[in-house]
């Protein structure tokens, strides 16, 4: 399967990252990385503000910028909720099932936003890693109403 690893910063991202940024092959999340066209990005910050962040918290600048609107306390309530139920689902007869009530939970809490995409959270391009959508949700979280999103680099990884 393949899916995008956007870079993301509230700062002017001058290094984008690229297919050779991130660990790849045996003992890493990723496969392969690949280099995406003009056209795929546009479509990839499209995906982004559209489907995968949370509805009506980004406004788009333009195809590298993102103004942040608000609306993370809203979504952190909704998220606990989230939360709430898959924990009451767990009981002493499916803890241990592989892919049941305790694997939801686990999803819940590391990619709240359900998405197969990663964050690489560094204006530049020293980190070998990105993240799930949780932490994503953290970084947002520190955001100020106003604060400006950078959209740096844009990979295709295959897992």
């Amino acid at each position: 399967m393949h899916a995008w690893i956007y870079q993301i910063s509230d700062s002017p991202i001058e290094e984008f990252i690229n297919e050779d940024t991130l660990n790849q092959g045996d003992g890493t999340d990723y496969d392969c990385c690949a280099e995406i066209s003009v056209e795929e990005r546009k479509e990839a910050v499209k995906t982004l503000l559209e489907n995968i962040l949370p509805l009506d918290m980004f406004k788009q600048v333009d195809d590298k910028a993102f103004d942040y609107v608000g609306g993370i306390e809203e979504w952190k309530r909704q998220w606990v909720q989230r939360i709430q139920q898959k924990a009451a689902a767990i009981n002493n007869e499916n803890v241990m099932d592989s892919v049941g009530a305790t694997y939801k939970l686990e999803q819940e809490i590391q990619n709240p936003l359900d998405t197969d995409a990663h964050f690489y959270l560094c204006g530049d391009s020293c980190q070998s890693f990105a993240e799930k959508s949780a932490e994503l949700m953290r970084w947002i979280d520190t955001l100020q109403v106003g604060s400006k999103v950078y959209i740096g680099g844009i990979i295709d990884f295959h897992f």
